[in-house]
């Protein structure tokens, strides 16, 4: 990445201000189109695993996918596209939120590495050849506890600017050593310090010396949500749900849930109403789905289904063996000991049953209560969050099909309970 630059895309805002927008934008509808022609497969039906990875090749063409981009202005296009080729009527809702505008540039050894903010830690125009330096290893990308102890530790030290080489730890798996960035909240605490991710591997180098600037702002913006209904509107659908934003690529964290979600929600759509939402801010702690639920949801959904992150997410573990990642988790309401079929189901997908209702997941369990069902997946693996999130790295055709096999599996146990 080199000289790193988010500045160039349209600006988005402030948590201080109120989440403007709240009326939707007005039906963008691009048209209903017949039955999704992709079809039901059948058990074995490699076409389906192709046709899912097809998904995930056109999202991940976008080098980045973070909110309020360009990259993620034609990727929500692309997705609004894509949703009504498979018989939704679609629109957006727009919404108001800070948008952390930088450039910026890190040299170690004399030359220059990727890098990423951690987003709005500071602001301004800095530059230093001294700057804090302390390596990290992140276990949550969403705010991870070493990351806030080495920031304040800046601050105490009344360090300018800060640099961070990182590593991400996955349970399981060999640590990653490249760029990791992790998701941040507008509205958190924090020390006023500008702070630089660059990849763990620098660690020792860094060390010896590092010189680095950053200019930094934070201004108010715009993105949006996108919506779709499949079949006539009705106060009680089934949601089909996911996040469509991120830091960098995001094959297996993103596109693999896209592609997951849209076939989902265009199986369900055969017999029941479905209702379509796609999210953006996700990175910016899920804050286009905590929008849309304070300001425009009036549904009383039959069941909520959240396809997150790392659906399909593949890694290589002690032994060699590439699969799905078995740091990917599910949680449910109704509890899974009371849906018949339930555990079987995620089971053959590989992920691991979880009390407590991961990402975007936990936004709408406290939305709804305990009264509606709720299905929710998410995950980790060593590439997620980073540049190395790629097709064919992180997810495959194979790994795709047995994902959305397990998922569809288990949605039918839900709602069939």
């Amino acid at each position: 990445m080199g000289t790193a630059d988010d500045s160039s895309w349209p600006a988005p805002t402030r948590r201080g201000v109120l989440i403007g927008g709240a009326a939707a934008l007005g039906a963008a509808a691009i048209g209903v189109n017949p039955a999704w022609a992709g079809g039901r497969a059948a058990a074995g039906d490699t076409a389906l695993g192709n046709r899912l990875y097809d998904v995930v090749k056109a999202y991940s063409r976008w080098p980045i996918h973070r909110t309020g981009t360009g990259p993620e202005t034609a990727a929500l296009a692309w997705f609004q596209s894509e949703l009504g080729k498979r018989g939704a009527k679609t629109s957006r809702w727009g919404y108001s939120y800070p948008h952390y505008e930088w450039t910026a540039q890190v040299r170690v050894g004399g030359r220059t590495t990727e890098t990423v903010p951690l987003y709005y830690e500071g602001v301004g125009n800095v530059s230093s050849d001294r700057p804090f330096v302390r390596s990290v290893t992140i276990t949550n990308t969403g705010g991870d506890a070493e990351v806030l102890a080495a920031v304040k530790e800046a601050k105490a030290e009344n360090a300018s600017l800060a640099i961070l080489p990182v590593f991400n730890a996955t349970q399981g798996y060999a640590t990653y050593d490249g760029l990791v960035a992790d998701n941040r909240d507008p509205a958190t605490t924090t020390t006023g310090v500008p702070t630089l991710f660059i990849p763990g591997r620098l660690a020792d180098q860094a060390e010896q010396g590092v010189r680095a600037r950053i200019n930094a702002r934070v201004l108010t913006g715009r993105c949006h949500d996108v919506t779709g209904w499949f079949g006539k509107p009705v106060d009680d659908p089934i949601i089909v749900t996911t996040p469509l934003s991120g830091w960098f690529t995001c094959a297996a964290e993103r596109g693999s849930g896209i592609a997951v979600a849209l076939e989902l929600a265009a199986d369900l759509a055969r017999t029941h109403p479905v209702f379509f939402l796609g999210n953006s801010g996700h990175e910016l702690n899920n804050f286009g789905v905590r929008a849309y639920l304070e300001d425009a949801f009036d549904l009383r959904p039959s069941a909520v289904i959240h396809i997150g992150a790392s659906i399909a997410a593949g890694a290589t573990d002690a032994s060699g063996r590439f699969g799905l990642a078995s740091s990917r988790v599910v949680a449910s309401n109704p509890a899974f000991s009371s849906v018949p079929g339930l555990t079987e189901a995620v089971r053959v997908g590989n992920f691991s049953p979880t009390p407590t209702f991961p990402g975007e997941g936990a936004v709408w369990s406290q939305k709804l209560g305990s009264s509606v069902p709720l299905l929710s997946f998410a995950g980790q693996f060593p590439q997620f969050h980073t540049p190395d999130d790629r097709p064919g790295v992180t997810t495959t055709p194979a790994l795709l099909d047995t994902a959305y096999r397990s998922v569809h599996s288990a949605v039918l146990a839900l709602i069939a309970a």
